[in-house]
């Protein structure tokens, strides 16, 4: 009688458990994601994805390498840099001709202008004057210290005369 209550008691401490168990992981699957796409969504938008990818690396003018895309639930983000507004059109016109693009949002920017070149002023080109170290803050030259006042002490002749 003892050996059918232990049995019992360890079968509910395992059904517990596993209850438990199974109840851990499906929360950790949800919690550990925020996204609440479908299966079949996340597998459209990587789709749609590779497709917008795909076609501006082949446009035959651009290239668009340094274009990023990301999409989420059909709406399509373009990123990166591009030379012109031309080219942002392009790339523009590219994604929303992909199947399954329901909405576009263009973040490209154009690259930053180069900087022209200032020249350069001749007072740079020209030798610097030699600068003489004076150890003061100041810059001030240190004069040399003159000679302490020499006092006759009683050994010297001077005192003897």
């Amino acid at each position: 009688m003892q050996n059918i209550k232990n049995l019992m008691a360890i079968g509910r401490i395992s059904a517990v458990i596993g209850v438990a168990a199974l109840a851990g992981c499906s929360s950790m699957k949800s919690s550990s994601s925020d996204d609440h796409r479908s299966e079949g969504r996340v597998e459209d938008d990587k789709r749609i994805t590779k497709t917008v990818e795909k076609k501006l690396k082949s446009d035959p003018v651009y290239k668009f390498e340094s274009v990023n895309v990301k999409t989420y639930g059909g709406v399509v983000q373009l990123s990166g840099f591009v030379d012109s507004q031309v080219q942002s059109r392009r790339a523009e016109e590219i994604a929303l001709n992909v199947g399954g693009v329901a909405q576009l949002i263009n973040g490209l920017a154009l690259k930053p202008q180069p900087m022209p070149r200032q020249p350069v002023p001749t007072q740079a080109l020209m030798p610097a004057q030699t600068l003489v170290p004076t150890g003061q803050a100041s810059g001030e030259r240190l004069a040399p210290k003159p000679a302490p006042p020499t006092t006759p002490s009683p050994d010297s002749p001077a005192q003897k005369e």
